[in-house]
């Protein structure tokens, strides 16, 4: 039988969790830094283009319109949507953003002008003046109709090296981008080259917190949004406790980025190195948070 404490069914709502899965969420709850105050305040939205038909598109387009004018390359920038992003798996994508952001003067580039105008009707922003309600151009704004639709100022943020991950997930699914990709609006960014945060974050006491935090949605999936996420604690640790999981997390990358080009017997090697590595990370992240074994039986048994 699961023991529940009578004291957690009150009139804010009932908590079904039992005794040491409780006691355990409320040690790790003060311990550590919450995640917001830790990243100071660095997770940004993926962008939103308000219409990805005309703004998103394929390596051959990409090629066309660098070919028809070099000064489009300027405005292309790799794209990832939410479902390209998997656990330490180095992210990739096929598909470009045409990135026109505000202030952007089109007539500095012709193809992609050119390439736009064809969805013109579509991408016109609606007027404050307009009292239908058929509108077929995109929602009222302060943009002109060849902009992406969001003003997104923190632009510059996805040019950095960074942890991204989806927004909707059935497990931590945390990557890290050099490459300067930018996201869609299904994934967040967390611009920081910081490897042990991205160690935390896919352990298994990561794990243990979405489950006990984080909205559950249809399917298992879970919504890690900000407004639960920045609660997460991250723990603090020691110089030498940071480089421990800073090297185990970068073998994981490697070891990630081998199994993505390997086959047969070498892959099955490989996977079993990542099985070894995953091991080591949850040990290591255990230690940080100081947690006993009969805890440590709580986070591995709900996960």
């Amino acid at each position: 039988r699961t023991r529940v404490e009578v004291s957690s069914l009150n009139d804010g709502g009932w908590s079904l969790a039992d005794v040491a899965t409780k006691a355990l969420l409320e040690k790790l709850k003060k311990s550590g830094t919450q995640l917001g105050e830790y990243v100071k305040g660095e997770i940004y939205y993926g962008i939103k283009t308000g219409l990805n038909e005309a703004f998103v598109i394929d390596a051959e387009t990409k090629a066309r319109l660098t070919g028809e004018d070099a000064k489009s390359a300027d405005l292309i920038k790799p794209f990832l949507a939410g479902r390209d992003i998997k656990r330490y798996a180095p992210p990739e994508s096929d598909k470009f953003l045409i990135f026109t952001r505000r202030g952007t003067d089109i007539k500095k580039y012709p193809a992609i002008e050119k390439h736009l105008l064809q969805f013109k009707a579509q991408l016109t922003p609606k007027p404050d003046t307009y009292k239908g309600s058929e509108w077929e151009g995109r929602k009222a704004g302060n943009y002109k109709w060849f902009e992406i639709q969001d003003a997104v100022d923190y632009y510059a943020e996805f040019e950095k090296k960074k942890i991204i991950y989806p927004n909707i997930c059935k497990q931590p699914e945390f990557a890290f981008d050099v490459e300067g990709l930018y996201t869609n609006q299904k994934c967040f960014i967390i611009s920081l080259e910081d490897k042990y945060l991205l160690g935390v974050l896919n352990s298994r006491v990561s794990f243990f917190l979405f489950q006990q935090i984080l909205p559950k949605l249809r399917g298992d999936f879970y919504e890690p949004s900000y407004v639960y996420f920045k609660d997460f604690p991250i723990a603090n640790a020691t110089q030498a406790q940071r480089g421990e999981i800073e090297k185990l997390v970068e073998r994981m990358l490697e070891l990630k980025r081998k199994a993505a080009v390997s086959g047969g017997m070498e892959r099955e090697q490989v996977e079993a190195f990542i099985k070894r590595t995953d091991k080591e990370i949850d040990a290591a992240v255990y230690g940080l948070y100081e947690l006993t074994a009969e805890e440590i039986k709580v986070v591995e048994g709900g996960t």
